[in-house]
């Protein structure tokens, strides 16, 4: 096969998709109370149920093309969810709505929700650049419960879906004579 100087034939994107590291749901109802080893996520805006989760993966090391948040929702919504990203650190077997950091402003909608089916969200303007971790929150402006499956379902968790694209690399190539014919 000749291939065309340039062609980038080795420069394909490359895409992986990373289970979350931790995730855990907090609830106003119930401020002091852990969720982080629940099959389920939630998020609800009466009263205010937020999900945090936290993806270990260095995003500054790597020419981002896409990324995007694969959820599986057990449920089906119209408003759908917001991504945003978590202001601080928080660890899943000790957060609570109490200590819980607070989501940046900027977000990203989800758009509605079906249930029981993947949705995938790109989340690429909010966390590009990010330094060994994503932690992200989702929130909603509805007053209905909508809930998806946790990592610890397996499975249907939460994935990052990350497509990069390969650095620049040189390849050398050498052209060999063919062997001359038979008595020849």
């Amino acid at each position: 096969m000749q291939v065309l100087p340039g062609a980038g034939f080795d420069r394909e994107p490359r895409i992986r998709a990373v289970r979350a590291k931790a995730d855990a749901f907090v609830s106003e109802a119930a401020p002091r109370a852990n969720f982080g080893h629940a099959r389920t996520l939630r998020v609800d805006a009466s009263p205010t149920v937020r999900t945090y989760i936290r993806f270990n993966f260095d995003l500054s090391s790597v020419q981002v093309r896409h990324v995007s948040l694969l959820l599986y929702s057990r449920t089906r919504s119209r408003a759908g969810y917001q991504v945003r990203i978590a202001e601080g650190r928080w660890k899943e077997r000790q957060i609570n709505f109490v200590n819980a950091p607070r989501p940046l402003p900027r977000f990203v909608g989800s758009g509605p929700l079906r249930a029981q089916s993947w949705k995938a969200v790109d989340v690429t303007s909010l966390v590009a650049g990010l330094l060994s971790s994503v932690n992200l929150v989702l929130v909603t402006t509805s007053a209905n419960d909508t809930r998806f499956a946790s990592r610890e379902t397996g499975l249907h968790g939460p994935r990052l879906v990350v497509e990069t694209i390969p650095t620049e690399t040189t390849t050398s190539t050498r052209t060999v004579a063919p062997p001359p014919p038979p008595g020849g």
